[in-house]
């Protein structure tokens, strides 16, 4: 009878024990799961950790990117140009990379009748609700229609969506790149009304570009204004230009911003057309695409392409008929493994026009 009550209180006690005993973790004893599932998925987690392995010590699932680097489609984001005021200086040769054809500018009336009117108003003209009751001063500007509008570099006022200036804030979380040059487009046709000038839409960025994008000389939009230039030459110069650009070519890591020797000679015909032609504007357009090392990538381009202008400069031309602006987006043409292919994108476009 005893021994049946020992028995039995040992048990009843036991049960108790042996709960608590089993919810006692440590070191690599994560106790007892009674729903492993619930805890450890069947997938791999992104980031998470599993056991070591002799090639990835730390057992992450998946290894954090290194420093610098772009995901793919958007290497239009890298911005060569701090939020200072010398920033807010050079970015105004910071030219566009999208046109400004009709469908361009219809879609940056759209976006700016969702972001930009509660303040300017739907014409520009700073009468939005905002400014309107006066829940924030107005800028010392009237109007799109004024003079600084007008004469506001584009790349300025891509800077100023970028990061804000004064009283307005960065509206880069609301608009992409190519969004905020749609918008900047559509301010530009309510500065100047009907003296604005599209893009003809051949000339817009991707597919369908036209050969003068493909091939080098771009007709699309000047810095300053927005307004559509063609090339201002005849066809056979147009053709001489092309033909030098294409031959430009640029070193591999680590001096990949290192012109080759063989493109000076190219570079002389560019630098003796543009002499002639003293009323002639060019923008240098360097090209990153995709690099393998991320090692300067963000200004790589900018870089190849200020080294042209400084050899232009060099060789004669009036610097301040020049400027320099920068290409980056992860789809290179070609394989990124193969260096014959990552050759043939080391190159420099430029646009020529008065």
């Amino acid at each position: 009878m005893k021994l049946n009550n020992l028995l039995k209180y040992g048990i009843i006690l036991s049960i108790p024990a042996l709960g608590l005993v089993s919810c006692v973790s440590s070191g690599d004893n994560p106790g007892i799961e009674y729903a492993p599932n619930m805890y450890v998925s069947q997938a791999y987690e992104p980031f998470s950790q599993e056991k070591k392995f002799d090639y990835n010590p730390n057992g992450m699932t998946m290894r954090l990117p290194v420093n610098g680097t772009v995901a793919r489609g958007q290497g239009s984001f890298i911005y060569p140009h701090a939020n200072t005021g010398d920033g807010y200086t050079a970015s105004a040769g910071f030219t566009p990379w999208v046109a400004a054809t009709q469908t361009n500018v219809e879609e940056g009336q759209r976006l700016y009748n969702i972001y930009c009117w509660h303040c300017h108003g739907k014409k520009g003209k700073n009468n939005g609700p905002i400014f309107k009751d006066k829940k924030m001063p107005v800028p010392s500007w009237p109007n799109y229609q004024s003079e600084y509008i007008q004469n506001l570099p584009v790349g300025k006022a891509y800077h100023t969506i970028t990061y804000g200036k004064g009283l307005m804030g960065s509206h880069a979380f609301m608009l992409n790149p190519e969004e905020r040059w749609k918008v900047i487009h559509y301010v530009k046709s309510l500065a100047y009304g009907d003296d604005f000038k599209f893009a003809p839409e051949a000339s817009t960025s991707g597919e369908g570009a036209d050969i003068d994008e493909i091939e080098g000389i771009s007709s699309d939009v000047d810095g300053t204004m927005g307004v559509h230039h063609d090339f201002p030459g005849t066809a056979a110069e147009k053709a001489m230009i092309m033909t030098a650009m294409s031959k430009v070519d640029f070193k591999g890591f680590p001096n990949r911003r290192v012109m080759k020797a063989s493109s000076e000679g190219q570079l002389d015909k560019v630098a003796v057309y543009l002499a002639k032609h003293p009323d002639f504007k060019a923008t240098v357009v360097g090209q990153t695409w995709a690099t393998l090392t991320e090692e300067g990538a963000a200004t790589l381009g900018l870089d190849r392409a200020k080294n042209i202008v400084a050899y232009l400069t060099s060789k004669g031309v009036n610097a301040a008929n020049l400027s320099a602006r920068n290409v980056a987006d992860a789809g290179m043409t070609g394989d990124i493994t193969s260096s014959a292919d990552r050759q043939a994108n080391r190159r420099a476009e430029i646009e020529i026009y008065k």
